[in-house]
């Protein structure tokens, strides 16, 4: 949940944003964060605290990493928007995705 949702501010799609970079998040890691705390507690975090981290940055690239940055941005007025998010160097990087394979005749 976003820190302006926690805070019951107005809020729009950079919500949206933000729970992209907690998928993140939870694809390396195995788990969102503040996964052990009570929902209470992780909620409290996420709106007093800096914004979470990856616990197994290690095994990802700079460009990751920066791509999740961008995500996690506390004011949502800085936060990255979709279209900037397209255009990062991690998704460059990634390449279009495969055409379908011919069918083997």
């Amino acid at each position: 949940m976003a820190p302006e949702l926690i805070s019951r501010l107005p809020y729009g799609p950079e919500v949206d944003i933000w729970s992209l970079g907690v998928m993140v998040i939870e694809m390396v890691d195995g788990e969102p964060p503040y996964f052990n705390e009570p929902p209470l507690k992780a909620m409290k975090l996420i709106r007093d605290n800096l914004p979470p981290r990856l616990k197994n940055g290690h095994k990802v690239s700079p460009s990751l990493k920066g791509f999740l940055e961008r995500m996690l941005v506390r004011d949502p007025a800085q936060r990255a928007s979709a279209p900037e998010l397209l255009r990062h160097p991690f998704l460059g990087v990634a390449g279009p995705p495969p055409s379908p394979l011919s069918p083997h005749h």
